[in-house]
């Protein structure tokens, strides 16, 4: 028999962690975006939702409430005349973590490309500094640690003599920033895309994204302090006609992981900072039709090819071949590697295997 005073205990610890878990429950925030019927003076609960992504960033930057932060958005075209920035002082975790998507996921079995938000860079920004042949604009820029964004179409921006970043992480300290099923379209001649993802610091993880006619695709930048960042990788991506490089790395730490991905058309499918020869790990990779395979660059073009000091560790990447996309822009498969075809196997691309 159970004396009273444990059982009481008992029963006084259960309710309390029960009350525990339903206050953790409840400090989870998510907001809903949508373009076409949602207001910014609305409260952002899914029956009334934002209209801006500004107006969700400027709201979750301005609180200090704990726990996991959400931004869902809804198919529409987002037109962005300033960088949504993410900079508050919240203690997210891998855990609880800032998370930036689409309503319906790629891995819906009702998504369409029709159904993926749209952001347009429409910024006009004045060039500032040295930069006087040119300015710089950005769609999204992180400044805190462990963010997710996921499902999102990136269009780039259409200003002449523009350099475009989608995605920017740029700062001292920062951790755990993951891009996943997005899809990157830019056009040289309208909608420029100098860099679609672009970070400095530990754990930038580039996952099952696609990247159209983008200049770079990927960046892992060292930042400020001239050091690389850790744990990095780029997994399970598609990237097809990159006029610079696929890949840039600037003296990123060598547990950097690169596998499951196709590269096609690219004019050098890696970049490297000048004075950088560490040895990479490839693995399960496609790379057809680079100009070059290897080079040097700096921020404002590549310089050249490398030489015999650069070597990568290879196993199981094809370097020969044709890799044939899907063109029909009305398929689920738009831009995905057809089937049965070179590089298919590897499930680069939006979709993740089903468990």
């Amino acid at each position: 028999m159970v004396p009273r005073q444990r059982w009481v205990t008992s029963r006084y610890l259960a309710a309390c962690s029960c009350v525990l878990g339903l206050a953790a429950i409840a400090t989870a925030e998510v907001l809903y975006v949508e373009g076409r019927l949602g207001q910014d003076n609305q409260t952002g609960i899914q029956s009334q939702p934002l209209k801006t992504l500004a107006q969700a960033a400027k709201r979750i930057n301005e609180s200090h409430a704990p726990g996991p932060t959400t931004i869902k958005v809804a198919p529409g075209v987002y037109y962005l005349d300033r960088s949504v920035l993410m900079e508050n002082r919240r203690n997210y975790t891998e855990q609880d973590r800032l998370t930036i998507e689409a309503t319906v996921l790629p891995d819906d079995p009702n998504w369409s490309l029709a159904l993926m938000p749209v952001l347009l860079s429409v910024e006009d920004p004045r060039p500032s500094g040295n930069l006087t042949d040119r300015t710089e604009t950005y769609s999204v820029v992180i400044r805190i640690s462990h963010v997710t964004i996921r499902g999102l179409r990136f269009l780039g921006n259409p200003l002449p003599h523009n350099w475009h970043c989608c995605i920017g992480r740029i700062g001292k300290g920062l951790d755990d920033l993951l891009v996943t099923q997005c899809l990157f379209s830019g056009s040289p001649a309208r909608l420029d895309i100098y860099c679609a993802a672009l970070a400095t610091g530990d754990r930038f993880q580039v996952d099952h994204n696609v990247f159209q006619q983008c200049h770079a695709c990927v960046v892992f930048w060292d930042g400020p302090d001239g050091i690389g960042g850790k744990q990095c990788a780029m997994r399970y991506c598609l990237v097809e006609g990159a006029s610079r490089a696929g890949v840039w790395t600037c003296r990123t730490r060598d547990d950097l992981e690169f596998d499951h991905n196709v590269v096609t058309g690219s004019e050098y499918f890696w970049m490297r900072k000048a004075g950088d020869s560490i040895r990479y790990r490839l693995w399960d990779c496609v790379v057809i039709d680079a100009k070059h395979y290897s080079g040097y660059g700096v921020e404002s073009s590549p310089t050249g090819p490398t030489g015999p000091e650069v070597m990568y560790e290879e196993h199981n990447v094809i370097r020969q071949g044709r890799v044939i996309l899907e063109p029909d822009k009305r398929s689920r498969n738009y831009l995905h590697v057809v089937p049965g075809t070179l590089g298919s196997d590897l499930g680069a691309g939006l979709f993740r295997p089903k468990p």
